[in-house]
């Protein structure tokens, strides 16, 4: 089953209040609330007061999206504090800060051995962590995505998934499929050469992408063209009239 929600860093100026009524008034189910923009994850108690209140509203919170990265020297209790507070089940993280093929097998060692005890610490709190698929990561091919997530082998450590650019759709579809055991989360949106266009236009990519899916994921729509509240409604009813397998009004 897919669970249509937003990612709150769609819009990272708007206030917790509007991002909900946002969701609500767009027909959907789900909500990845971002630190930093909406919240200091070190005020645990309007932490607590957004998960209640999404809660409230009928939400689900899909994720924690933090910013912890590994390989920075960072303390991951902080986000797994909040991310607990706030009653999210589910913590993206990042998988380092440079390109796979740039690091050696000393640093991914480290990597491998910080993520383990990072989900470690979450497992303790019967919370998932998630990697996102991103540049400039270990999740940037396939083929590093796979050996990373294989290296720490962790029940509870997994990745998000989003098409990243400059590679080929097929080439992304099969990362999903190899990659389909791991995955929680799909990041949605569309781009072309020329930058952010509405979902509408990147149907036939994303059938690729869905038809590769298996299982209940989050699907979460971000990167909306020129930030725009109108083309965020359009492509949530876009991204409904996919999982419910009706048509475009575009």
């Amino acid at each position: 089953m897919f669970i249509p929600g937003i990612v709150s860093a769609t819009f990272k100026e708007r206030s917790v209040d509007e991002v909900i009524d946002l969701a609500l008034s767009s027909g959907l189910k789900a909500i990845e609330w971002s630190e930093n923009h909406h919240f200091d994850p070190l005020d645990l108690g309007l932490v607590e007061e957004i998960g209640n209140k999404t809660r409230r509203n009928g939400l689900e919170i899909a994720s924690y999206g933090s910013y912890f990265r590994l390989g920075q020297n960072m303390d991951f209790s902080t986000s797994l504090n909040a991310a607990e507070r706030m009653g999210a089940k589910n913590i993206r993280i990042w998988g380092g800060a440079k390109a796979s093929k740039e690091i050696d097998e000393v640093e991914w060692k480290s990597l491998t051995d910080e993520a383990k005890e990072v989900a470690l610490m979450a497992k303790e709190k019967n919370i998932r962590v998630s990697l996102e698929w991103h540049r400039n990561t270990v999740t940037d091919s396939n083929e590093s995505a796979l050996r990373f997530l294989s290296s720490v082998n962790e029940a509870n450590f997994g990745c998000f998934w989003q098409p990243t650019p400059n590679q080929s759709v097929e080439y992304r579809a099969q990362g999903i499929e190899k990659a389909i055991s791991w995955i929680t989360n799909i990041h949605v949106y569309y781009w072309d050469e020329s930058g952010r266009r509405p979902l509408t236009e990147g149907k036939e990519d994303w059938k690729e992408y869905l038809g590769r899916m298996t299982g209940n994921r989050y699907l979460l729509l971000e990167f909306v063209k020129d930030n725009s509240v109108d083309q965020f409604k359009k492509d949530a009813e876009t991204l409904l009239s996919w999982i419910n397998g009706g048509k475009e009004n575009g």
